[in-house]
C-alpha cells in the first residue's frame, strides 16, 4: 500500500509530495531526504490494522493546506521494500512494492519469498512465545513448570525427568521457531548440522571427549543463557532486519537492479547491536564443532594437529580448547571452515565488512543509504548490511543446536565410556 503526503521541509521550507510504502508494523523508523535540499527527514510508523495505523514525520504535514502544489517534486520511499527515490508514478522499478519484488525475483521466487516471510511471522507469533517460556524455565531450573508447559503447550505425552531430557526438549522447541525464521532459501544450517551430528556421535565414543565436555559444562551453561537472551533480542526486533532475506533470493542478475534502490529504514543502531552481539556470541559457540573434529581425527578434543588455517600465524596456533577460546574471532571461524560442510561459516560470519559495521565511526549515511566509516568511506548498502545480520542470526541459531549437544554431553545423567 502506498500513501501520499504533502510535507514541508523543516530546513528549506519547500513543500514536496512523499509517496510512502505502508505495511502492518509494531514500530518502524524510517527517513526520506528532502528533494530540494537533501536534508534527511526522520519518521516512524506503527499499527497492525489500517484503522490504527499511524505515521509521524519530523516535519509539518500540510495535506490540503497549500493550494499551490501543481509543480511540487515527488519522492518515493518504502521502509519495507527497496524503493526508487525519484519515482513519481507506479511504473518504474522501485515505485510499487509488490511489482518491485516481482521484477527483482521473478514470479516464482517472489511467491517463495513471500511464503517464507509468512512462515517466519507465524513462527514468531505462534511458536516463539511458548518456546521462549519453556526455555526460560530450563535456564531457571524450574523443572515443575517446565514439564507443565511442555505438556500443555507442546503436547508432550511423556515426562522429561532428567536435565538432559529437558535440555533436548527445550532446544527442540526453540529450534522449530528459529528454523522457520531462517527459512530454507540460502540456508546452510542443515548441512552444518548434518556434518556435526555425525562427528559428534562418533566423538562421544571416546572417553577424553566426554570428560572434556563435562569439564566445560559450566561454560556451556553460561553460553546457553547468553544465546537464549540474544536470540530473543533478534526475535523482538525481527522487523528491523528481516528484509535481509531478500539478498538470499536475489539472483546475480538482480544485484545491479538492487544497487539502484535504497531501503529507507533508520534503525542502524538497533541492528548493529544485534549484529555485534550475534557475531561475538556465535564465535564463542564454535568450540563444540572444533572439539568434535579434533576427537574424530586425532582422538582428543584438545589435539589440533599440524594442519592449521593459513591466516593463523604459528604463535597463535592453539594446543588446547582453552587456547582456542582466546583466539580472535576470525581465527575461530577459519578453524571451523577447514571442515567440508562447515566452510559456509566464512559467509555467515564474514569478517570482510565487520570492521566497517563495528568501527567506532560507522554510521548510516542517510544521503546514500550506505553504512560507511572512516576506514571504509565506500561502505556497503543498508540492504547488504541486513543480509549480513540475517546470516549472523542463522549462524547463532545453528550453533545454538551444537551447544545443545555440548549441554547434553556434559550431563552426569550418562555413564562415562570405558575408553
Amino acid at each position: 500500500m502506498i500513501s501520499r503526503y504533502h510535507l514541508r521541509c523543516p530546513g528549506c521550507s519547500e513543500i514536496f509530495v512523499a509517496r510512502v510504502g505502508v505495511e502492518p508494523t509494531s514500530g518502524t523508523r524510517f527517513y526520506l531526504p528532502c528533494p530540494h535540499c537533501d536534508l534527511p527527514i526522520r519518521a516512524s510508523m506503527s499499527g497492525q490494522e489500517l484503522e490504527n495505523h499511524r505515521i509521524s514525520f519530523e516535519c509539518d504535514v500540510v495535506n490540503g493546506a497549500d493550494p499551490d502544489l501543481a509543480g511540487a517534486l515527488t519522492v518515493t520511499v518504502n521502509p519495507f521494500v527497496p524503493s526508487l527515490y525519484a519515482a513519481d508514478s507506479y511504473s518504474p522499478m522501485g515505485a510499487f512494492p509488490t511489482m518491485t519484488l516481482v521484477q527483482l525475483l521473478g514470479f516464482e521466487s517472489f511467491e517463495a519469498f513471500e511464503a517464507e516471510r509468512h512462515k517466519s511471522l507465524l513462527a514468531i507469533e505462534q511458536v516463539w512465545p511458548n518456546a521462549r517460556m519453556l526455555f526460560q524455565y530450563l535456564v531457571n531450573d524450574n523443572a515443575k513448570m517446565f514439564v507443565r508447559l511442555a505438556k500443555d503447550k507442546f503436547g508432550l505425552d511423556w515426562e522429561p525427568a532428567t536435565e538432559h531430557q529437558r535440555t533436548s526438549v527445550a532446544y527442540q522447541a526453540l529450534g522449530v521457531a528459529t528454523t522457520a525464521i531462517v527459512g530454507t532459501t540460502g540456508s546452510r544450517s542443515s548441512m552444518i548440522m548434518a556434518r556435526f551430528a555425525k562427528k559428534h556421535t562418533a566423538a562421544m565414543r571416546h572417553k577424553p571427549h566426554l570428560l572434556t565436555f563435562r569439564e566445560r559444562g559450566a561454560l556451556a551453561k553460561e553460553l546457553e543463557r547468553d544465546v537464549f537472551t540474544v536470540v530473543g533480542r533478534f526475535v523482538d526486533d525481527y522487523e528491523s532486519w528481516e528484509m535481509g532475506r531478500l539478498v538470499r533470493f536475489a539472483e546475480s542478475a538482480a544485484v545491479s537492479e538492487l544497487d539502484r534502490l535504497v531501503l529507507y529504514r533508520d534503525e542502524f543502531s538497533i541492528v548493529r547491536d544485534l549484529y555485534q552481539q550475534g557475531f561475538e556470541l556465535s564465535c564463542k559457540c564454535i568450540w563444540p564443532l572444533v572439539a568434535a573434529q579434533n576427537t574424530v581425527k586425532r582422538g582428543d578434543p584438545n589435539a589440533f594437529g599440524d594442519v592449521h588455517p593459513q591466516i593463523v600465524a604459528v604463535k597463535f596456533r592453539p594446543r588446547t580448547l582453552s587456547q582456542f577460546d582466546k583466539l580472535p574471532n576470525a581465527f575461530k571461524v577459519a578453524y571451523a571452515a577447514q571442515v567440508p560442510g562447515w566452510d559456509s561459516f566464512t559467509t555467515l560470519l564474514s569478517s570482510q565488512h565487520r570492521n566497517t559495521i563495528s568501527h567506532a565511526t560507522a554510521h548510516h549515511d542517510l544521503r546514500s543509504g550506505r553504512i560507511v566509516s572512516d576506514k571504509d568511506p565506500t561502505g556497503i548498502s543498508y540492504l547488504d548490511f541486513l543480509g549480513l545480520t540475517f546470516g549472523v542470526f542463522e549462524a547463532l541459531s545453528v550453533l545454538m543446536q551444537a551447544l545443545r549437544a555440548a549441554r547434553v554431553a556434559s550431563s552426569r545423567d550418562f555413564d562415562l565410556p570405558s575408553s
